[in-house]
């Protein structure tokens, strides 16, 4: 099974999806997604599972109201990518596999597997991790470099971790085989230092900390790679307060080291990974000529968006999958073309989700930036309930603080005169359009209508400066 079949199985698995919209999320033409449906359908009937079925191009698995998990337990579908993972794991852990054993745990031939086995040996070759084959024995770890050793265990491993959703019978197998500590008190030491250093939590940090202490329990006593981190100015009080840490667990101080460097990477994850700021660097600077933003707009959608990119970031490089379906606002769905044609010519990969999420964060930078102190907002209908109104003003208020927010009755309206009507920016109504060019059309007075006038009204605004 390959790997675009298998990213496939996942997609069709988030529910009903169009086929333009699969082709956002695998990189298969139409006429190669009909293929691998019925490499796929075929597979699925060999394990007694319904099939994909297609109506109006839109997809769907009848199955995907069990968990995935419970679904992709079943299967024993491995791309070469996973089988490559295996025994890179394998290896890095025990010191040595027997490929003979492992292949056929697999049901993938010898051949498959000496390519697969190739395959890994180069990979860990150009990390100073060589291997050596001993007749009738298996492969044996010779020569390692230790810390990129354990910092390629702890990503295989964690990769397991954040992909358990998806992991088919013999990836599902090692990860329990593996998972030999208590998960929920490492989750009670991964809080105290997110509530301590106010940090945002995500899936990424708190499995590489849960992972790493797997491996010290497997391996032992570890002399961590920090990568030069220790050497940054805020770690040794860092590492004092993970040495105040009241945890449950016995914590070597070589782990109290790595908990340091691990929130320092949480906090300063854009200046700490150089591939990740010299790309979003490139983003930014792009998006600034594009919408033609000043340096203290630059500043400010900068330090608002990098959590979302960096979100991006790991999730493409872990292969996490979450699928999102395109807004149906015409507006927001340019914004998203211009962010993933952005992307694409700056050769930066994200998954179409992350995408539509930095577009969604762009959307609210620009919102942010528009409906400040001055902001006028008249709203006119010829049916006004106004303990209603005031509701939705107030929800309104509560995103945008600083707007000033009025309703009016229709009747009321149709007195003011011209320029009473050009002092607001922004008219919502439920009566007719006019020829008004600051009125925006709504079929109610609703919260979610209004919401849809804010957004549509600034990101026009933005687009009439879009260099595109």
């Amino acid at each position: 099974m390959s790997n675009k079949a298998i990213a496939l199985l996942k997609v069709l698995l988030h529910g009903d999806i169009h086929l333009d919209e699969i082709t956002k999320y695998v990189d298969l033409d139409i006429n190669s997604i009909e293929r691998n449906i019925n490499v796929l359908n075929e597979y699925l009937h060999e394990k007694g599972i319904k099939p994909i079925k297609k109506v109006n191009n839109m997809y769907s698995l009848e199955n995907r109201d069990e968990k995935f998990s419970e679904f992709f337990s079943k299967l024993d579908i491995l791309s070469s990518r996973e089988r490559q993972d295996i025994y890179c794991i394998r290896l890095l852990l025990d010191g040595y596999i027997n490929l003979e054993k492992e292949r056929q745990a697999m049901g993938v031939s010898r051949t498959t597997a000496i390519k697969d086995l190739k395959k890994v040996r180069e990979f860990l070759e150009k990390n100073e991790i060589n291997v050596e084959s001993r007749n009738s024995k298996g492969i044996f770890l010779k020569e390692i470099n230790e810390g990129n050793l354990y910092n390629i265990l702890c990503e295989k491993i964690m990769k397991l971790f954040i992909d358990r959703e998806f992991l088919s019978k013999q990836r599902k197998e090692l990860l329990e085989e593996i998972d030999i500590l208590e998960e929920e008190r490492y989750l009670e030491i991964y809080s105290q230092i997110t509530e301590k250093f106010k940090l945002k939590k995500s899936s990424f940090s708190y499995y590489a900390i849960y992972t790493m202490a797997i491996i010290e329990k497997i391996k032992g006593s570890i002399d961590y790679d920090l990568n030069g981190i220790e050497k940054h100015e805020e770690f040794n009080e860092t590492l004092l307060e993970m040495e105040n840490l009241k945890t449950t667990i016995i914590l070597s101080s070589e782990f109290k080291k790595f908990l340091a460097s691990v929130a320092l990477k949480i906090r300063y994850s854009c200046d700490l990974n150089i591939d990740l700021k010299e790309s979003y660097e490139r983003f930014i600077n792009k998006i600034q000529e594009l919408f033609e933003l000043n340096e203290k707009e630059r500043k400010e959608l900068y330090e608002q968006l990098v959590n979302c990119y960096a979100m991006g970031y790991f999730d493409k490089k872990y292969g996490v999958l979450w699928v999102r379906k395109s807004p149906n606002s015409e507006r927001c769905k340019r914004l998203g073309q211009v962010v993933e044609e952005t992307l694409k010519d700056l050769g930066i990969e994200m998954i179409y989700s992350d995408i539509l999420r930095l577009a969604g964060c762009i959307t609210n930078f620009f919102m942010l930036e528009e409906y400040g102190e001055g902001f006028k907002v008249l709203s006119v209908s010829r049916n006004i309930d106004n303990e209603y109104s005031q509701r939705v003003i107030n929800s309104m208020k509560v995103f945008y603080p600083k707007i000033s927010f009025t309703i009016q009755s229709f009747l009321e309206f149709r007195f003011k005169d011209r320029k009473e009507i050009e002092s607001y920016d922004l008219i919502i109504s439920d009566t007719e359009s006019y020829s008004i060019k600051n009125l925006r059309k709504v079929n109610t007075l609703s919260l979610r209508e209004i919401q849809r006038c804010f957004i549509e009204y600034v990101l026009d605004k933005r687009f009439l400066k879009l260099k595109k």
